[in-house]
């Protein structure tokens, strides 16, 4: 996979357990063309947290369907900033 680190509009849930961890459920972002495309995230395979140069962070590895294929991608939380990023494709 490859590092890009976009912004992206998200759509979240939150568990009712105690860790109340945001679960990441549709999110929009701009394709290099300029379009705007939305994905839906099918599955979440592994949520990580990682702390990279002092700032907290959830990396989740999801699997969609797009365009009739299965793209594994990486989608990034920044806990201080409340800010999603689509971390690598």
């Amino acid at each position: 996979m490859k590092i890009i680190a976009k912004p992206i509009d998200m759509i979240a849930t939150f568990s009712s357990n105690r860790n109340r961890l945001p679960i990441p459920f549709k999110f929009r972002y701009e394709t290099r063309s300029g379009e705007r495309s939305e994905i839906r995230v099918d599955r979440i395979i592994s949520t990580e947290k990682r702390k990279l140069a002092g700032t907290d962070s959830i990396v989740y590895t999801c699997q969609s369907q797009i365009n009739g294929e299965l793209h594994l991608y990486e989608l990034k939380y920044i806990i201080g900033s409340y800010y999603w990023e689509l971390y690598k494709i």
